[in-house]
């Protein structure tokens, strides 16, 4: 599970720098880039801040930090294919 990566490619969808969403969420910018970079998790208060800010439910950031390596072995076939074509119906319904 990566929800740095997560939170990342949901604050590029909707176009806002770090320093737009860590004022918007009241963390510094070096909190959130390690966020990003998955080097620190963030408290679920901060979550919540996130997907506040980012005006994504909390549902659709931890399905956007579901990675390869959490999908048993035999599903990984399926989950590839649908994979990118849900994240992109998701980001496009909010947008």
């Amino acid at each position: 599970m990566e929800i740095g990566s997560a939170v990342k490619i949901l604050r590029k969808s909707r176009g806002m720098t770090q320093k737009e969403l860590a004022d918007l969420c009241d963390i510094s910018v070096n909190a959130l880039s390690q966020i990003e970079i998955n080097s620190s998790f963030p408290q679920k208060q901060t979550i919540h801040k996130i997907c506040k800010a980012l005006e994504y439910p909390v549902s659709y950031l931890l399905f956007f930090s579901i990675s390869e390596e959490d999908i048993p072995k035999e599903k990984k076939v399926v989950f590839n294919s649908l994979n990118s074509a849900i994240k992109s119906v998701l980001i496009d319904e909010q947008n």
